[in-house]
């Protein structure tokens, strides 16, 4: 397993060599709200004020300055359905977390964006947190489930987010991490993926399915 990831490192990183020398080509169709405005930069490090996310098979490359929401418009989570997002966190300094959210509504700087976001971090913390100040619903707690990132080495994260009908159930590496009733959840809406501050992650695969 672990020269599997170590292969799949040296491939991204490689590629991001590569794409330091080219205007970067974020992904077709995806839309991004960030935490403050940036513009899409490229080279390694990158020049203040500006961030990355860029096409980068499999999946995309993010590098963030401010933290920012990733989304594709199809995926929108109704009735019962599941999210699950294949995150490599890379060598770094920043606390920030990244995960999962669901339930988006007005992602637009002119609006007043809302959302529910099952969040990691470098520690090995979990949460459950509600934009609109990122406010708890579940507060910060280590779990053996998440794989932590002392910050010299790179690790991968799978997260997911299950809906049924009474309850949202809150996953990492295929164990529960957080389970909560979904009455007074507003998990319906549009679903991707959150990156805080000064982070640098490849989601090799983001996925929303229906479940019946």
């Amino acid at each position: 397993m672990r020269m599997k990831l170590a292969a799949m490192v040296m491939t991204v990183m490689g590629a991001a060599i590569a794409l330091s020398a080219q205007a970067p080509q974020t992904p077709a169709g995806w839309k991004w709200l960030n935490d403050e405005p940036a513009k899409l930069g490229q080279g390694e490090p990158l020049p203040p004020g500006t961030w990355n996310f860029a096409t980068m098979p499999p999946g995309f490359h993010v590098t963030t300055g401010p933290g920012t929401v990733l989304f594709h418009p199809d995926h929108v989570g109704k009735g019962n359905f599941s999210v699950e997002a294949e995150i490599f966190l890379f060598p770094g300094d920043s606390p920030s977390d990244y995960g999962i959210f669901v339930g988006g509504r007005d992602l637009d700087p002119a609006k007043s964006p809302s959302y529910i976001a099952f969040l990691v971090r470098r520690d090995g913390k979990a949460a459950v947190l509600r934009l609109g100040g990122m406010s708890p619903i579940v507060d910060w707690k280590m779990n053996s489930a998440v794989v932590p990132n002392p910050g010299k080495t790179d690790v991968k994260n799978v997260l997911r987010v299950d809906v049924s009908a009474t309850a949202v159930i809150f996953s990492a590496n295929g164990k529960e991490v957080i389970k909560l009733p979904r009455a007074g959840l507003n998990v319906e809406g549009q679903a991707g993926l959150r990156v805080g501050k000064g982070l640098n992650i490849h989601a090799s695969k983001v996925t929303l399915t229906p479940i019946k």
